[in-house]
């Protein structure tokens, strides 16, 4: 008899042994699935965008500012033999919005200093430039311009002659620009151009077989505020 209680007894406790295991098994399984529906949720939230992080007229107030005013400056041309062209430009969009199509007014300054040229020893060009760029889909966009000023060239190769006098070159271009680093305030952009220059007045001498009209290319990088 007392060995059948103890039997007994010894039953009794690996059942519940068994079950304090299976219920502990159980509490592990919805530890784990609450940890896990936990992280789903934090990772959610933080793809989501927040309804608070938008513009301040309609009660939002993260999204980035229209930018209207830029500078940027030529990054390629200065590097090129016998071109050297130092550009500069300020940009300020005058119809439109600069988050859509718009059409933006550059003034800027076209600098040739004392560089070495195929029809003159050396040319220097001191130019002041006024154009217009109309953005057409996203950042595709095509730009014209006017540079007028001042320009000199020493011992042309043909007639020896030193020139100088007033100039005009009329360009059009078509690019496309890259926005990067986009802040609240400002943004960076890159900006290449592709397009065609005309010497409309100029006159560095007899130029030979050399034509006035060249195609050009340039990579501006500029900041927008």
């Amino acid at each position: 008899m007392k060995k059948q209680t103890i039997t007994f007894t010894a039953l009794i406790m690996a059942s519940r042994l068994d079950s304090a295991q299976t219920q502990n098994t159980i509490t592990m399984k919805t530890l784990s699935v609450a940890l896990s529906t936990l992280f789903t949720s934090l990772l959610l939230t933080a793809l989501t965008p927040d309804s608070h992080a938008q513009g301040a007229g309609d009660g939002r107030y993260n999204q980035p500012i229209p930018k209207k005013w830029g500078v940027e400056a030529d990054l390629l041309v200065p590097f090129v033999p016998e071109a050297n062209i130092i550009t500069v430009r300020a940009t300020r969009t005058i119809v439109g919005r600069p988050d859509a199509a718009h059409g933006d007014l550059l003034l800027g300054v076209y600098l040739r200093p004392n560089v070495t040229h195929n029809i003159v020893d050396k040319i220097d060009e001191y130019l002041l430039t006024a154009g217009y760029r109309q953005y057409l889909f996203k950042g595709f966009h095509i730009e014209g311009q006017v540079d007028t000023g001042w320009a000199r060239g020493t011992h042309n190769k043909i007639d020896g002659k030193d020139y100088e006098n007033f100039t005009v070159l009329v360009e059009g271009h078509a690019g496309y620009k890259f926005s990067f680093r986009s802040k609240r305030s400002y943004n960076l952009y890159l900006l290449p151009q592709v397009g065609i220059i005309q010497g409309a007045i100029t006159n560095i001498g007899p130029r030979g077989s050399n034509s006035d009209t060249f195609l050009s290319a340039k990579v501006n990088i500029g900041i927008a505020f």
